[in-house]
């Protein structure tokens, strides 16, 4: 107290800091003074009895209490008595009249409340803030506070000797701006009060059911931001707690004096599945927490293998006193609860632990604010079927442990002679001392992976003085699982032994000058994948900011050497090391590529070769480094001299020789020179490759020159698998390679010699090319546009677009014309004798295909003309002969044709076959099924002097020249006219060997009558020529 005001209460000027009791307290605080506040300004500025003016409340005519003095006694207080009523107050102007007196709530208020109080002012003690007299109700429909909305909230209020009572406090809590879809839940009753004059405690008595975690989270997370990742995200709270604290210390949980139980529903911590918690018999009391139960499971919705946590503590909180913990716990995801603890620390650690774990940890003791003197004794037991650590597999455990002041042990329940290959880690036992200057590790030995692990080390508790490691590690063999992509690891293994000898001060581990040692490592019989790649040795070394390094070993069948420098200052940090660094070397002599090209490819590739060179790394040229400012170059500058020899695809030579020289600067790859011998032609390759983006990213851009002379292609193009098989023939050609990995572009011109194409001779070619390619996707195009061959004799021009397939195979697209091509050299250069027509052809044939493996999964159509075609050449025309008597078809001439029809599935369909001759006619329809060469045809040869039938065929060809349909008169009447001159055969075999046999003239079908009923007219009217017959077949 001080003059004639009255000081607001020490403790509610500090109400910000009541931390998690801040609503209760608030809702409190606001039904005491929503009528104090007026009347402490009343007191304070008018002595006078006046009218309150709040609002207009109503307001009963005052009665100022005249009690009886008593002789010798001090005199009693006098009252103004009066019924105060206020409907619908604003809470958010209310707390800013109280700020105005000194009382600052520190939390948010929004909407009304409703009071009604029986007020008594102390005339005669005014400053006495302890006299005043409050009795009432406080109502409210809905009421924020801070980021709590209470609905329906009711208590009576009464206000004695600086005490503060609330009584039948009921109502419900939702998160603020959120309806609550269950009227059920978060309902809260109870009672309370604050010691406010003078200033004592704060009690409350409270129940609560299913009431969000998620606004009580929110409100801790302001007060205590770096806790927030450690808090639930949500769930539903319900207990019963009876709680007392001084005001002043209600920050301090050790002041507490509490009992309750509390359960929380669908509970979310971090990324851990959503469980149920409950804590039965919580008790704080006297400094010390104890808890009689605690169990925590998870739904069995959010997690069919469910987990399960339960224990009991009794722990002091003031760091001083006995304690005594049983914990245990089955199935627990030490991955996900990791990540919870990182997330507190601000550390990135997803996916760095991966397992379950079963525990049973039990420990007791004493804790001393002097941590040496400290006693402690926990044990217990820990199983697990699989730990992985940064990618480590630490294998199985069936182990107990044992923590003590003065040692650690780590031992398996079963003989180590037992122990299954999948326990990796066998034991662990080391002993320390805690004294007041360090933390002494006298003695740790460990078998683990296979092999030994021992050492010691000092940990100093004055941060000027050294951390000392001194660690020996023989013939361990741990496997790190590393992931490539989402559905592949890759497993890397090696035998390792080495030393490590450390000092730095306690507080500079991050100057590296300030480090001084050295550490070697061994590493033996390293393993990627299945491969066996080698050894390897590596040393470094540093003494007042001079680092030193070097490696050397036998990798991938070949020798590796290498070492740089650095010399850093006084102000460098860990992330100044790579600017630091002098001219660095790397030497590599006779290294297998097979396994290496298997690795990056993650597949089994089948290329072989050797790769010698010599890489020299220049991290101190002029343009520097990337700095921390983002300044400089992402990659040192480098000169590259590598020679690629004996390459092999599948035991197939590619390449006697290949040399690379290259050097990057500036971020930018210039190939000065990649030439030699490829494919039994030669390669060339010069240009530039933009190393990094705009975004300071590796993101490779080529803009190179490529020259190729007489590549065998079926050899060359290795990289297409099988699919190489059916590309024969040579090439050369100049291209420009421009664009990104994601999306390289190659234009330029091609020839070829001999080409074949899944069997098809292509003969000597010309064409531009236009190629894309994206190596991310393994997804790429070539296209011919505009091809250009001799071949048969005759040419072929058209285009052709490649590209890669689904199953490995490759799509193509065609549409080709020739003009005059011979068929008799073409079906030479198909390795046959004979061929369905030999001769030349001029026509259009188109062919396309998905994933084409063979010529079994071209499709297309073809339209030919045909003309000076050998009938010795005709498969079964010489057979037919015996048939025909003396009339021999050997060396008859067909100066017309036309050939019709359609590929698939290796099967050439004839729908039309025709061939024409002054004196004979050939036609025929059916299949020809390429691989095998099989015949399946039916075929009419017509023959012979027509001259004394000539009227009655003309007659007959114009009878039935315009009937779209043939009757079967029609029919009968050809074949009666023709008998003597005409023969239906069936052709058989093979091309290599027809068979023909005879079928009767009645055969006739209605398309081979109406074929001769158009054509005959050439039998007849001889010495017409091939113009003459086309205007006669027009007019049939």
């Amino acid at each position: 107290m001080s003059g004639n005001r009255l000081d607001p209460p020490p403790a509610m000027c500090r109400l910000s800091s009541a931390g998690r009791l801040r609503p209760c307290i608030v809702i409190g605080v606001v039904t005491v003074f929503s009528s104090f506040a007026s009347a402490a300004q009343l007191s304070a500025q008018q002595p006078a009895v006046q009218q309150p003016a709040v609002q207009q409340p109503a307001v009963q005519q005052p009665a100022i209490q005249q009690p009886a003095r008593q002789e010798n006694a001090a005199p009693a207080d006098r009252y103004w008595e009066s019924r105060w009523e206020f409907r619908e107050i604003d809470v958010a102007k209310l707390a800013e009249r109280l700020k105005s007196i000194g009382i600052d709530l520190g939390i948010p208020l929004e909407g009304n409340v409703t009071v009604q109080f029986e007020v008594g002012v102390p005339w005669t003690s005014l400053t006495d803030g302890a006299a005043y007299r409050f009795d009432g109700t406080l109502t409210s429909s809905r009421l924020v506070v801070d980021r709590f909305e209470f609905l329906d909230l009711r208590t009576t209020v009464r206000y004695r000797d600086g005490v503060a009572t609330l009584s039948s406090l009921t109502g419900s809590a939702v998160q603020s701006g959120e309806a609550s879809n269950d009227p059920t839940k978060g309902k809260f009753a109870g009672s309370g009060s604050l010691e406010l004059v003078p200033q004592g405690d704060a009690s409350a008595n409270l129940k609560v059911d299913d009431i969000s975690l998620a606004p009580i989270t929110k409100l801790v997370a302001s007060l205590f931001p770096s806790q927030e990742p450690m808090l639930p995200k949500d769930g539903e709270l319900s207990g019963d707690v009876q709680f007392r604290a001084p005001i002043k210390r209600i920050d301090d949980i050790a002041s507490y004096d509490l009992k309750g139980t509390f359960q929380a529903d669908a509970l979310e911590l971090g990324g851990l599945p959503p469980a149920d918690l409950k804590v039965g018999n919580v008790v704080i009391r006297d400094g010390r927490l104890r808890a009689d139960k605690i169990d925590l499971q998870t739904t069995p919705k959010s997690n069919p293998s469910a987990v399960r946590m339960i224990g009991r503590a009794d722990i002091p909180l003031t760091g001083n006193g006995s304690f005594s913990f049983e914990v245990a716990a089955d199935d627990l995801p030490i991955g996900q609860v990791s990540e919870w603890i990182a997330a507190s620390e601000s550390s990135e650690q997803e996916g760095l632990v991966q397992g379950k774990l079963d525990f049973r940890i039990q420990g007791s003791g004493e804790l001393n604010d002097r941590a040496e003197q400290s006693q402690w004794n926990i044990a217990g037991s820990l199983a697990s079927p699989s730990i992985q650590v940064a990618g480590v597999d630490l294998g199985s455990f069936e182990h107990d442990v044992r923590f003590t002041p003065t040692n650690f042990a780590l031992t398996p329940r079963r003989q180590s002679s037992e122990l299954p290959a999948r326990f990796k880690i066998h034991r662990a036992e080391s002993e320390y001392q805690l004294t007041e200057t360090a933390f002494d590790l006298t003695s740790l030995t460990a078998t683990l992976f296979g092999g030994q692990v021992s050492g010691q080390a000092t940990v100093p508790r004055r941060d000027q003085e050294d951390l000392v490691v001194d660690l020996n590690f023989r013939d361990i063999r741990p496997e790190l699982r590393l992931p490539v992509s989402d559905s592949i690891e890759l497993k890397i293994a090696s035998t390792l032994s080495g030393e490590i000898d450390w000092k730095v001060p306690l507080n500079r581990l991050s100057d590296p000058v300030a480090h001084r040692g050295a550490a070697k490592l061994i590493a033996s019989s390293i393993m990627l994948g299945d491969a066996s790649i080698g050894d390897l040795n590596a040393n470094v070394s540093t003494n007042q900011g001079e680092f030193q390094f070097d490696l050397n070993g036998d990798l991938f069948g070949g020798t590796v050497q290498g070492n740089s420098t650095a010399q850093l200052i006084a102000s460098d940090q860990w992330n100044d090391l790579p600017a630091r660094l002098q001219a660095s070397q790397l030497k590599f002599d006779g290294v297998s590529l097979d396994a290496l090209v298997d690795l990056l490819a993650r597949r089994k590739i089948g290329l072989t070769g050797k790769a010698t060179g010599n890489v020299l790394v220049n991290f101190a040229s002029p343009s520097g480094l990337a700095s921390t400012s983002g300044l400089g170059r992402v990659i040192p500058d480098t000169t590259i001299d590598l020679e690629l020899s004996q390459l092999k695809y599948r035991a197939q030579p590619l390449s006697r020789k290949l040399r690379l020289a290259g050097r990057i600067e500036n971020d930018v790859l210039r190939i000065q020179s990649l030439r030699g011998d490829y494919a039994d032609g030669s390669l060339s390759l010069h240009g530039l490759i933009y190393l990094v983006d705009g975004d300071r990213r590796i993101h490779p851009r080529f803009d190179t020159r490529l020259v190729a002379s007489r590549v065998d292609l079926n050899r060359g193009l290795w990289f297409l698998g099988d699919t190489a098989d059916q590309f024969l023939g040579r090439a050369s050609g100049k291209a420009t390679v421009t664009g990104h990995t994601e999306s390289i572009r190659v234009r330029g011109n091609v020839d070829g010699r001999d080409l074949d194409i899944y069997g098809l001779p292509a003969g000597n070619a010309h064409s531009a090319l236009v190629a894309t390619a994206n190596f991310q996707s393994s997804k790429w195009s070539v296209n011919f546009p505009s091809v250009r061959s001799r071949v048969g004799g005759g040419q072929l021009e058209g285009g052709l677009l490649l590209s890669s397939g689904r199953s490995g195979g490759v799509d193509i697209t065609s549409h080709w014309k020739t003009r005059r091509m011979d068929f008799v050299q073409l079906t030479d250069q198909l390795g046959r004798s004979s061929s369905l027509a030999s001769g030349e052809i001029s026509g259009e044939i188109s062919l396309r295909g998905k994933s084409v493996q063979s010529i079994d999964d071209l499709s297309g159509r073809f339209d030919f003309q045909l003309g000076d075609t050998r009938g010795a050449a005709v498969p079964g025309l010489l057979a037919a002969s015996r048939f025909l008597g003396p009339i021999s078809l050997a060396n008859q001439s067909f100066d017309v044709g036309e050939a019709k029809g359609i590929l698939g599935q290796g099967v050439v369909v004839l729908d039309e076959f025709w061939l024409g001759s002054d004196n004979a006619l050939v036609q025929a329809d059916g299949k020809v099924y390429l691989r095998s060469g099989r015949l399946d045809l039916n075929a009419l040869i017509a023959t012979g002097d027509y001259r004394d039938i000539a009227a009655n065929f003309t007659q007959l060809a114009q009878q039935y020249a315009l009937r779209s349909l043939l009757p079967a008169s029609a029919i009968l009447s050809v074949s009666e006219l023709l008998r003597d001159r005409t023969l239906v055969v069936a052709v058989m075999g093979s091309t290599q060997s027809p068979i023909v046999r005879l079928r009767p003239v009645e055969t006739f079908r209605e398309e081979t009558a109406r074929f001769l009923l158009r054509e005959g007219q050439r039998l007849i009217l001889t010495g017409i020529t091939a113009g003459a017959v086309d205007g006669i077949d027009g007019g049939f």
